[in-house]
């Protein structure tokens, strides 16, 4: 199933189907599936649900938390319907992380860092509530100073274009197609770049064990990388995705 860059016309259970089949590409990009069977898990940002279906049906005992009420409503709603086996081991709630009293073993966070304010309070609350030794297995995309990374927000076809507007222009064509917002951050965005989020895994309470950039099978990505690296001034703009692997220090 191939989805549109701007998602927000499909429907609840089409956006499903997509996150469904896209959650193996996000495994692959992670380095591999790890196993998490009979292990406690926090699905942070888990929209309308599939990779925590994914979660469960390999075992795991899973919580999709979003703060989106219709995403968790729909997510809810499709796994007592479409998966029942599943009720001992999968749930969902609307619920910011601070708030959760559970200890997990396991993050997996989807397409999720990109949308988050304040990173280094959540990083320091999901260190709070994993057991020693627990991992936080993030990846996402696209970051805001690459091609396309203000979301299709400003319905743009050029890539960079938003960075050419700046975040007033963006927020302004946003607004034309409908969107009641004044910022970024009421699109969802934090604006972020690659170095502000090495500098805030760096800073957080969890170690770093790994942390890739633009992973994927687009052809361009390559390229971008190659950039980034031959100058360095440009790593900014050439970094689409990252995938990070974060633990708790302690246990075994």
């Amino acid at each position: 199933m191939t989805v549109p860059h701007d998602v927000e016309g499909l429907s609840p259970a089409a956006y499903y189907a997509w996150q469904l089949e896209d959650s193996d590409e996000f495994w692959r990009r992670m380095g591999g599936r790890p196993d998490l069977a009979g292990r406690d898990v926090l699905d942070l940002g888990c929209g309308h649900g599939a990779l925590s279906v994914q979660l469960a049906r390999a075992g795991a005992r899973v919580l999709g938390v979003d703060l989106d009420a219709e995403r968790v409503a729909f997510a809810r709603e499709h796994a007592a319907s479409a998966h029942p086996e599943l009720a001992d081991r999968l749930a969902f709630a609307t619920a910011d992380v601070g708030d959760l009293d559970r200890r997990f073993d396991a993050v997996v966070s989807k397409d999720t860092f990109e949308h988050v304010q304040d990173l280094p309070g959540v990083l320091a609350a999901l260190a709070a509530r994993l057991r020693p030794g627990g991992v936080v297995l993030a990846g996402f995309s696209p970051l805001y100073p690459s091609p396309w990374g203000d979301h299709g927000a400003a319905g743009l076809r050029v890539p960079w274009a938003h960075l050419v507007l700046g975040e007033r222009g963006v927020v302004a064509r946003a607004r034309r197609r409908g969107r009641e917002v004044a910022t970024l951050a009421d699109l969802g965005l934090n604006g972020w770049g690659i170095a502000e989020y090495r500098d805030a895994f760096a800073r957080s309470p969890l170690e770093v064990v790994s942390l890739r950039t633009n992973r994927g099978d687009k052809r361009l990505l390559p390229v971008l990388g190659w950039v980034g690296r031959a100058v360095p001034p440009l790593a900014r703009y050439c970094t689409v995705s990252v995938y990070v692997t974060l633990r708790r220090p302690g246990g075994s």
